[in-house]
């Protein structure tokens, strides 16, 4: 009632603020509406959480070692009502009360690991695979097997590279042709892509095959005078960022 006898008397926010030492968002909240309602905290109305109703599916999740995330998304889809905070403490009471292993970590292989647990595991990156595919470094022979078999569409896209680099070997417009016509249709979707990609500058890409010329020179140059322009941005105007680039040259 204070707050509106001093709001109705004219003072400001920050006045009033210094005389009852309350906040501004207190003074938003007092200045409108019932003050009986206004002054209760309604206690005792705190929302209830029913995760105990899930309390046997959850142990069973545990023993399982699935994630905390992936249990609250299984019964939040049942209807659990709280927020997975509050569902991590819950967790980690049963397994205290209970005993239960929960190891939920995976190293590289998928396999469950303890915390702190060393991953002892013999696996190949994708940087590996990558740089086999496009540069040739080699991986173990039985790695390569164990990979083309579980991931056969690694192997078409190790021959889609080795096709366009002969491509641009031998020069062979025709060949560039059959390469885009066998690729739209791959059921790699990367593969897909790529050849879609090459069939809208069709023109452009099988003159970039067959001809001797080559507009890289020029890219060059242009990178080399948008690299000096940022170097300087904010700094000058047309005049000295031409005579920079003249001095460059």
């Amino acid at each position: 009632m204070r707050i509106r006898k001093y709001l109705e008397e004219g003072y400001t926010a920050d006045r009033i603020c210094a005389m009852l030492h309350t906040t501004h968002n207190r003074i938003r909240r007092y200045a409108t509406g019932d003050p009986d309602k206004l002054c209760r905290f309604n206690r005792g109305t705190r929302k209830r959480l029913n995760y105990d109703k899930y309390r046997e599916e959850i142990i069973g999740y545990l023993r399982e070692n699935m994630s905390y995330t992936a249990i609250c998304a299984q019964i939040m889809s049942e209807g659990y009502n709280g927020k997975i905070d509050q569902l991590r403490k819950y967790c980690q009471k049963l397994i205290v009360e209970l005993c239960i292993e929960h190891n939920s970590r995976k190293n590289p292989a998928g396999v469950y690991i303890k915390k702190g647990q060393e991953s002892k595991v013999h696996y190949v990156t994708s940087k590996e695979i990558f740089r086999y595919l496009w540069s040739g470094v080699e991986i173990g022979e039985s790695d390569k097997n164990y990979i083309f078999q579980k991931y056969p569409e690694l192997e078409e896209m190790q021959l889609a590279i080795m096709e366009f680099r002969a491509i641009y070997a031998e020069k062979d417009g025709a060949k560039m042709e059959r390469y885009i016509e066998r690729y739209k249709e791959s059921t790699v979707e990367a593969m897909k892509s790529f050849a879609s990609g090459l069939l809208l500058d069709k023109e452009a890409v099988k003159n970039s095959v067959v001809s001797e010329l080559s507009n890289g020179f020029v890219e060059g140059i242009n990178t080399k005078i948008k690299l000096i322009k940022r170097v300087m941005y904010g700094r000058a105007k047309l005049d000295l960022l031409s005579a920079k680039i003249i001095h460059a040259y």
